[in-house]
């Protein structure tokens, strides 16, 4: 489709699935500069022009970006996992830079596989490059969170006991397609065996605080799930839970 070309001939959405650019092209009725605003939003803001030139060091992947910037990842993984054993693999989607955090996660775990799922093409290869240098257990791969199949499948091939990391990206689901989420956790939930979910209090910036309320989330998670941690940790909160 010619809107998809135009929208993509932006470097920063280059690396994007069609899928997805579509999908926004819909929901904007066409609108190129609306769609490209709707998409930088979600996914562009990994992407800086040090990033997309490939002028940056794999040290300042995680400083590059405010949700991975704020986390202390020793205490924030060692929190997560102070009571999770016997971890076979982590499958983080959405992952955004979250990669570049691979040693923090073994130092905390072990040598665990780990799988990376994200829609920007950039991230994915830069990822991966990294984990080829530093031999680490990790790959990454590209793809849009909205084809269930497709992580389905993935999940299915990853090694049991299996930990779905979802940091900061039911906003972009449900902003995308409302109740996904519901659906998606449902489904995911049926091929891992703990899932870990994220959401902000406060904006990017650090500047706004807000309470996390998300009534109908949690509702459901409470009523289809086990809740089996609750906390507040650098402007995020997490909750840890299992079906």
């Amino acid at each position: 489709m010619k809107i998809i070309e135009a929208i993509k001939k932006k470097r920063e959405f280059s690396g994007l699935p069609n899928s997805i650019v579509e999908r926004v092209a819909e929901m904007s009725k066409g609108d190129v500069k609306e769609s490209r605003a709707l998409l930088r939003k979600y996914f562009g803001v990994f992407l800086t022009n040090k990033i997309l030139k490939g002028k940056i060091s794999d040290d300042e992947m995680l400083v590059s970006h405010m949700s991975s910037k704020k986390r202390d990842y020793e205490k924030f993984y060692g929190e997560i996992f102070s009571e999770i054993k016997g971890v076979g693999s982590v499958i983080d989607l959405g992952c955004g830079v979250n990669g570049f955090s691979y040693k923090y996660l073994r130092d905390v775990v072990g040598n665990v596989d780990y799988v990376g799922v994200e829609a920007t093409g950039q991230l994915v290869e830069y990822m991966n490059r990294y984990f080829r240098k530093e031999n680490f257990s990790a790959r990454a791969v590209a793809g849009d969170l909205f084809d269930v199949g497709s992580v389905l499948r993935i999940l299915k091939r990853a090694k049991k006991n299996r930990v779905v990391f979802l940091f900061q990206v039911v906003d972009a689901l449900e902003n995308l397609e409302r109740d996904f989420s519901k659906k998606f956790i449902l489904e995911i939930s049926k091929e891992c065996e703990k899932i870990i979910l994220s959401l902000p209090t406060e904006s990017l910036g650090g500047r706004k605080k807000f309470a996390v309320r998300r009534k109908w989330l949690l509702d459901f998670l409470r009523e289809d799930f086990v809740i089996e941690k609750d906390f507040v940790r650098g402007g995020e909160r997490i909750i840890c839970f299992r079906k």
